[in-house]
């Protein structure tokens, strides 16, 4: 996984030997993230925003209300920071100072565009769909030129981005492993429930298959 910093502002210097450059890496990550944290500047304070994204090769894109703050200011090409992090395990050592957790995260560096050619921004929309629910963009109604007009689109290119990877048990000081303490891994991972239908449906209508899918993909603990 370790390869070159793209830049000095990506590298991963904290626990170095964590970090990975690669794009499989990154992308990976990436995509398993259900959404991300997009930081930027705005009246000269820094701002994080939590949202959905979706990547497209080496782009990522952010959708939303023509009024959105952070929407507003990326399609001006401003410059932001995207934050992708997993949590897999929390890491139970001996002591407090050695206990951690074992994650996956990523962060990107890039400036933002509006996306205003309309099939483009169809293709981001059936990304973001995709993202979120694989095979819903298909179950649903097309979107409309009302559904267009009315939503924001933003590409950001993945000009520079670093991923920083922690696995494994954790790492006591030598003179600890002989105490009487527990110590190991509690693994951690998304579960979806029973899908809830919707109580203003009309007629028995089953479980699309994108849901199905999701819950059978990821089963609970134990099934």
């Amino acid at each position: 996984m370790q390869q070159d910093p793209p830049s000095p502002r990506t590298e991963v210097r904290r626990l170095a030997e964590r970090a990975g450059y690669d794009p499989e890496t990154i992308h990976a990550i990436i995509d398993a993230a259900p959404f991300c944290h997009v930081g930027f500047v705005d009246g000269g304070a820094p701002v994080v925003i939590p949202t959905i994204h979706a990547r497209v090769g080496d782009t990522l894109y952010f959708h939303g209300s023509p009024a959105s703050r952070m929407l507003r200011l990326m399609k001006s090409g401003a410059e932001v920071c995207i934050a992708v992090t997993l949590l897999d395990a929390l890491v139970v050592a001996r002591s407090a100072a050695n206990s951690s957790m074992n994650y996956r995260s990523v962060v990107v560096f890039g400036t933002a565009r509006l996306v205003a050619e309309p099939a483009e921004k169809v293709a981001a929309l059936r990304a973001l769909t995709e993202h979120v629910l694989p095979g819903r963009w298909d179950e649903v109604r097309p979107v409309t030129d009302q559904e267009l007009k009315g939503t924001t689109v933003v590409a950001v290119g993945i000009e520079e981005a670093s991923a920083k990877v922690r696995t494994g048990p954790p790492v006591d000081e030598d003179d600890d492993y002989d105490l009487p303490i527990w110590a190991g891994v509690l693994p951690l991972r998304l579960v979806p429930g029973a899908p809830l239908p919707d109580p203003a449906r009309r007629g028995d209508i089953p479980v699309p298959g994108s849901v199905a899918g999701y819950v059978a993909d990821r089963p609970p603990t134990g099934s």
